[in-house]
């Protein structure tokens, strides 16, 4: 069993020593199996496994319960969107059985990492995938678990990594999965002829690729048509208006050419406009919200579409932003461009989008004609046959540079690290 253990010692010489010679004591006793970890670690992050049972008072308040009380409070202490998320909780955690009760119903002071991993097995067999699980088990309940372990309900660490660990995701596909230039165009040109009050609002996703919750955010103070930007401060999810999702994504965003006079029609006079109104809204000038949008608009939109003679299969709304970005990438817009309008940091952008930038590399047909050369080359069959090339020939072999670099009797010397030969 491996444990990190913190001794609240400022790191000086004078306490290194100190250190050191009682890591030589432990050292011992674990040699000769007398090692006490509650002697030298009465408060350490394992003290709970050697403690007696009898010390540890329980705890009988529900997961159920005290998830009513702890949900109420996290509106005020977390983003709106970790809200949303949390509502995993009743809907994939409260009302699974384990054994035979709901795990709502088990007490907070009896809980073990049995319980824990008994969830997490049957959130898998339900068909979730690795990483559904990982964000319900090992994010959200582990929130709530480990403010219930600060009030004292629970009196040990259930995630401890070397008993319970996440679900490996190799099963997990990729999010990035962007409609098409022809499709986005088939979309647009839908919402404009069938649902002309979203096509601004559509239009402005596929052509600028916020997240919707900014989108939905916006104010018409925050939008300047006549420098042709849009300032993102603000998110709106379920209501809730908050920040954005990082200190990055406040930005301030560049207008594309094709999007300023989309938005100035229908814009309504100057002096009926008031600052703090919403940009975009529905028929009756409420915010839009977005599941609401996605439910009532978008999904009964593309189920009546079509490219060609195939129908648009539905994807999330959000993948707008995918569109968005994808495109960007397949035309040579740059990273740092892309990073600045969309908030990501680049090194997020060139690990979702890898397959796009390739199609904006402009030494592509380069390397490819390269690689064709190479592997088209006669190869020789027979090894006595082979010719050595230039650099090869200069090359000497590798025993006679064994023996070149060898000390007075034929041998390498020993390469010394410390007071360890390798």
């Amino acid at each position: 069993m491996r444990s990190w253990e913190g001794t609240g010692l400022p790191d000086n010489p004078e306490n290194r020593k100190l250190l050191e010679a009682a890591a030589f004591v432990i050292s011992a006793e674990i040699e000769n199996e007398t090692f006490d970890y509650l002697k030298h670690f009465p408060k350490g992050n394992k003290a709970r496994l050697f403690r007696p049972a009898e010390e540890i008072s329980l705890s009988y308040v529900t997961v159920d319960s005290y998830y009513k009380t702890w949900s109420k409070k996290q509106a005020e202490r977390v983003r709106a969107h970790r809200v949303k998320d949390y509502l995993a909780i009743p809907r994939h955690v409260l009302k699974t059985r384990i054994g035979r009760q709901a795990f709502g119903k088990l007490a907070l002071g009896q809980l073990n990492v049995s319980h824990l991993q008994t969830l997490q097995n049957k959130l898998k067999a339900r068909g979730l995938k690795a990483n559904s699980v990982n964000g319900i088990i090992h994010s959200c309940l582990r929130a709530m678990l480990r403010d219930a372990r600060i009030e004292g309900h629970i009196k040990i660490n259930l995630f401890d990594r070397d008993f319970f660990k996440p679900l490996p995701t190799t099963d997990t596909k990729s999010s990035i999965d962007p409609y098409t230039p022809e499709e986005r165009d088939v979309i647009i040109e839908g919402f404009r002829t069938k649902r002309p009050h979203y096509y601004r609002f559509v239009f402005f996703q596929f052509w600028q690729g916020p997240r919707p919750s900014e989108s939905t955010a916006l104010r018409r103070e925050d939008v300047d048509l006549i420098y042709a930007s849009v300032r993102i401060h603000r998110s709106l999810v379920q209501g809730h208006e908050g920040g954005t999702k990082t200190v990055r994504s406040n930005r301030e965003i560049h207008l594309h050419d094709n999007v300023v006079p989309v938005l100035k029609d229908e814009n309504p006079a100057p002096m009926n406009v008031n600052p703090d109104d919403y940009f975009f809204t529905t028929p009756e000038g409420t915010p839009i919200d977005e599941t609401n949008f996605y439910k009532r608009e978008w999904l009964p939109m593309l189920r009546r579409l079509k490219v060609g003679n195939v129908p648009i299969r539905p994807r999330p709304f959000y993948n707008t932003r995918h569109s968005y970005v994808s495109f960007l990438y397949s035309i040579g817009a740059s990273s740092g461009f892309i990073s600045q309008q969309t908030g990501d940091s680049i090194k997020t952008l060139e690990t979702d989008y890898a397959k796009y930038i390739r199609e904006a590399d402009s030494r592509r047909d380069f390397v490819e004609e390269q690689i064709r050369k190479s592997a088209t080359r006669v190869k020789p069959t027979n090894y006595n046959d082979y010719s050595p090339t230039p650099l090869e020939k200069k090359k000497p072999p590798r025993n006679r540079r064994l023996k070149d670099g060898a000390g007075e009797e034929g041998r390498t010397p020993d390469l010394m690290l410390g007071k360890h030969t390798l």
